[in-house]
């Protein structure tokens, strides 16, 4: 979808897209730091790797910049399904080979493992290296994160035949820091965790994307950017969001540049505090863009009569839609009972991305009609990478609307 303020800013593409484009690549040092570590762990055999980074921080994109350097020589497989049981860690891992065909009927866990360990050691003897990414894997169970402890046990007296990358959120750490996943823990060779942006570095990052969607570098004031690195915590993805409507804001508002006090609407908007307290933020009248006028009709307007109900002419008979209205107004808990297991389900950009699709389907925090809830839940559970996760969101709130139409 092309942003309305493209043309204004003179954009040829969307500068601030929250999906991952190699076109718009942008390295922190955080991030040349990992893709460092995790080349160097996979081409020399260094067995088990753990990356972790908050939601939004761009584990997604070094991946693929790691993908796109690793060297033809080495196979791999991407994991990105839940994964239940050790036996479905095995198929999916054989199915990512290309061991086994996807769907077919399933085989005992001995089958699978017989499977990979002959694909690894002829992949070994003709040269090949093997690497396994398996992402979300803070929502793994102990017993699969111990199966794939035991996939590590493909060696020969040398070296690892198959490398394994663990790529999570924080509570990842966590998860292997407990006394049950020790073994696991002393495996792991190398680890990374992607920082946030530094101020230099959103400053840069803006400027990037900006030049690379055919526009100024200049559109965001200095004073505009310390608010978006304040408000957004150098996460890249919050960055992107901020972005994006300050530039739909200061289209509206007919300016060039997009200043602090836009960036603090948007963060308003977005709920978001940046470990400040929450003040109002003084609007601006946005000017009102010239329309056709309609042409003025010259024979008088007959004006109806009120409806009558029951044949009843004074005022307390005509029909007010005061009540429809009201009722058709989904309560402001319901949507902040729905924000809050959005949070839990997928951390803070849950807020995120509730506030852009309430936004979307045409609605405020304060006012959400009813009758789009149903699709408010759908689309917001599109966002829930895990199934399992996703499906219990997408169930719950559902169950919790039925419940508030009953009332």
């Amino acid at each position: 979808m092309i942003p309305v303020y493209n043309a204004y800013f003179g954009f040829s593409e969307a500068p601030f897209n929250i999906t991952p484009d190699p076109s718009f690549l942008y390295q922190s040092e955080s991030h040349r730091e990992g893709l460092a570590q995790l080349l160097y762990g996979i081409n020399a055999r260094r067995g088990f790797i753990v990356l972790t980074g908050e939601v939004g921080t761009g584990k997604t994109t070094l991946i693929q910049a790691l993908l796109r350097q690793l060297d033809a020589n080495t196979q791999t497989a991407l994991i990105f399904s839940a994964i239940t049981n050790p036996v479905d860690l095995l198929r999916y891992v054989c199915e990512e080979f290309a061991l086994v065909e996807p769907m077919r009927a399933a085989l005992e866990a001995h089958d699978y493992i017989s499977l990979l360990n002959e694909f690894l050691l002829r992949g070994y003897r003709a040269g090949e290296n093997a690497a396994l990414i398996i992402d979300e894997a803070q929502n793994l169970s102990a017993d699969v994160l111990e199966s794939i402890r035991l996939l590590s046990n493909f060696e020969t007296p040398k070296d690892k035949l198959l490398q394994i990358l663990l790529v999570g959120q924080p509570e990842l750490t966590d998860r292997l820091n407990t006394p049950q996943l020790r073994q696991l823990r002393q495996r792991v060779t190398l680890r990374h965790r992607l920082r946030p942006l530094s101020l230099a570095e959103c400053r840069e990052y803006i400027a990037i994307r900006l030049k690379q969607a055919g526009g100024s570098s200049t559109i965001f004031s200095p004073g505009a950017i310390d608010e978006i690195h304040q408000f957004s915590g150098g996460i890249p993805r919050l960055i992107n969001v901020i972005c994006d409507n300050a530039m739909i804001n200061a289209y509206a508002l007919d300016h060039r540049e997009v200043d602090p006090l836009i960036i603090q609407e948007v963060a308003e908007d977005l709920c978001l505090t940046g470990g400040r307290s929450r003040s109002p933020v003084p609007r601006r009248e946005k000017p009102v863009r010239p329309e056709p006028q309609p042409k003025v009709r010259t024979e008088p307007i007959k004006t109806p009569p009120p409806p009558l109900v029951n044949g009843n002419s004074n005022g307390a008979g005509i029909e007010s839609n005061a009540g429809v209205s009201a009722h058709a107004v989904l309560p402001p808990s319901f949507l902040s009972s729905l924000r809050e297991a959005l949070i839990d389900a997928m951390g803070p950009m849950g807020q995120i991305i509730l506030a852009e699709q309430v936004k979307l389907l045409g609605g405020s925090m304060e006012r959400f009609p009813r009758e789009k809830v149903t699709s408010l839940i759908d689309s917001v559970s599109r966002e829930i990478f895990d199934a399992s996760i996703r499906e219990r969101f997408r169930q719950s709130m559902s169950n919790d609307f039925r419940r508030l139409q009953k009332n």
